[in-house]
């Protein structure tokens, strides 16, 4: 296929397509949530003191939410002057992803240091994983980039930003996605080891809340990454990432989710029963 010919254009199109009705449903659910829990966070995270905790939960919310605003020129735009600016808006977006996963990590690692008491070993585990991750991440992002093919300014004219990829570079990005899958199924599995020690011992306290919405958000998640990672691994080029933003959006709002669930006052008349109660999160 011609790149510039009518066949080109058309399967450009289509793959914008798809891209765009996912794209809509990650922003809807990014603002929508945005707005709904504003109150929740004003009560709990805008009043007293501030952490590394809460340092972080606003990074990653605040990061989510105005950061997608040049995603949206990347999936509506039509750009005439120049589909060069679409490889940089498509840089952005992958480096966007990278740093959300990563802070979304910190705030799991802070967490699952919480819920082990303190304890280095578990904190040293976590980020030797995340800073794997994040080398995978940088090389499949370079590794993409040096991919590229040659821009026609006739294909942004008339579709927008091509946000179709070849085979190879599906790899690269089903790599750094997996690094993802392989930190957070580590978390996963901490939690639920530390869960099967409680057992049913403080079913009402505060530490089996947090083993309960860790479990709900690794769920969601396994199922998110897993399905990112076989649209990069064995889709068409029209299809390939098309769960990204998605995904993205779905684990930055679970991560808030989780965050607010914990500073919940009515949490705080419950028995906490671990050391690390003490930790702010």
């Amino acid at each position: 296929m011609t790149a510039g010919s009518p066949a080109h254009l058309l399967t450009v199109a289509e793959s914008n397509h798809v891209n765009r009705i996912f794209a809509c449903i990650a922003f809807a659910i990014l603002w929508y949530d945005f707005v709904l829990t504003i109150p929740l966070e004003v009560e709990r995270y805008w009043k007293g003191g501030r952490s590394w905790a809460s340092t972080f939960y606003f990074i990653n919310r605040y990061l989510s939410v105005i950061s997608h605003i040049p995603v949206v020129v990347e999936f509506f735009a039509i750009m005439p002057e120049s589909s060069s600016v679409c490889r940089k808006l498509q840089l952005y977006h992958q480096i966007l992803a990278a740093l959300t996963q990563f802070f979304v990590a910190v705030l799991l690692i802070l967490r699952t240091y919480a819920l082990y008491t303190r304890n280095r070993r578990v904190i040293y585990l976590l980020a030797s994983i995340c800073a794997v991750g994040a080398a995978v991440s940088v090389w499949a992002i370079v590794s993409v980039r040096s991919l590229h093919l040659q821009s026609f300014e006739d294909v942004a004219v008339y579709t927008g930003c091509d946000l179709t990829l070849t085979e190879k570079q599906g790899y690269y990005l089903a790599a750094a996605w997996s690094s993802i899958l392989v930190f957070d199924a580590t978390v996963f599995v901490l939690t639920l080891i530390q869960a099967l020690r409680v057992g049913r011992m403080w079913s009402h306290s505060l530490f089996h809340i947090m083993l309960r919405d860790g479990t709900i958000y690794f769920g969601i998640l396994v199922i998110c990454y897993f399905c990112n990672i076989l649209t990069y691994i064995f889709a068409q080029s029209i299809y390939k990432g098309v769960s990204t933003t998605l995904t993205n959006v779905i684990s930055t709002a679970l991560i808030t989710r989780l965050m607010l669930n914990i500073r919940d006052p009515k949490l705080f008349d419950l028995p906490h029963h671990w050391p690390s109660d003490m930790v702010d999160i």
